[in-house]
């Protein structure tokens, strides 16, 4: 049976089968007319999509950040799961999927709010979902037809993306039996998490709320006081990752305010983290995942005492925990031990 995996995160929405994968922003918005053909360019395409369910219609990601009068994008938790989770899913596995064929399911959330909403993640995803993909060449109807759901706590799938290959056999058969710390920091939050020998620690594990998001917001003031702009943290990505924006002409750089920002962060994490771990003092590894990881992992080197390694992914480093979703389906719903080689 296929698998796959969906991460539907604050800040990006992740999907993948192994083979084809997409990622997005995490923004939804309402649909607009368009009274114009605008593939006047036939490779121009925005990576979201006009879709409709539950008889509702929406723009989904950089779609709807572009064309979405009214956008929806939340940093609550309950909010995320209850009223953006499923939309966001499953307008995912659109792209990765074909229609009508069964497949089983590994998604994630953080460890703080794992047994708080795990069973609501699965009631919400499990089964048949019709939808209506606008402007789709190869027909509108469109039905994901999810036969299992399994929710983990979202870095252990970074730690299976590390651990496993792609057929969801032990890699690295010496680390798995290590005692391993994973921070995976993401838009709103970091989760801490410790493993050995894949048996979770409930003690070393804990959610925060130090996430990229705080830099961006320290960003926006930044911006605010010299552009009188207000932006908002969601359009931040491509500037911070390049290092300037540009506002009505005036371009502005970024490079002094986000190491100054990030700097700060990195702190917060070094602190959270020895605060979690204040008794797992004997950890072998600390390994840096999700896309926060990887922006933050020259500013948490110095700063970490022990053996850091930065999760390298397939693709983007955003996609970590949904590669190893993937294989964890791959390990748990084949029903057959880890082999180690």
């Amino acid at each position: 049976m296929l698998m796959a995996g969906v991460d539907v995160g604050f800040g990006f929405t992740k999907a993948t089968d192994g083979e084809s994968s997409t990622l997005f922003k995490s923004i939804i918005g309402e649909p607009q007319p368009r009274s114009m053909d605008n593939d006047f360019f036939s490779s121009e395409t925005l990576p979201g999509l006009h879709l409709t369910l539950d008889d509702r219609s929406y723009f989904v990601g950089d779609l709807a950040e572009s064309e979405s009068r009214v956008r929806q994008f939340t940093l609550d938790q309950a909010q995320l799961v209850t009223q953006h989770f499923k939309t966001l899913a499953l307008a995912a596995l659109s792209r990765v999927l074909p229609s009508r064929v069964p497949f089983n399911l590994v998604t994630g959330l953080p460890v703080g709010y794992f047994m708080e909403y795990k069973d609501i993640i699965t009631r919400i995803l499990e089964g048949e979902h019709a939808l209506k993909i606008h402007d789709n060449p190869q027909g509108s109807e469109y039905v994901l037809n999810i036969n299992r759901v399994r929710v983990i706590p979202q870095p252990y799938g970074s730690l299976v993306d590390y651990l496993f290959r792609e057929d969801g056999t032990v890699l690295r058969g010496d680390a798995a039996r290590q005692k391993i710390g994973i921070v995976d920091i993401g838009f709103k939050t970091t989760d801490f998490t410790v493993c050995k020998g894949f048996r979770h620690s409930e003690r070393g594990s804990r959610t925060t709320d130090t996430g990229i998001a705080k830099a961006f917001t320290y960003i926006s003031e930044a911006l605010n006081d010299m552009s009188g702009v207000n932006v908002e943290i969601y359009r931040l990505y491509d500037a911070v990752r390049e290092g300037s924006i540009k506002i009505r002409g005036a371009e502005y750089d970024l490079t002094k305010v986000k190491d100054e920002v990030f700097g700060r962060l990195a702190t917060a994490v070094i602190s959270d983290m020895e605060r979690v771990w204040a008794d797992d003092w004997d950890l072998d590894l600390v390994l840096l995942a999700g896309g926060g990881g990887e922006a933050l992992f020259e500013y948490l080197k110095p700063l970490v005492r022990g053996e850091l390694a930065l999760l390298k992914t397939q693709e983007d480093p955003r996609m970590g925990n949904v590669f190893g979703y993937v294989k964890y389906g791959r390990y748990y719903y084949d029903s057959t031990p880890a082999k180690e080689v």
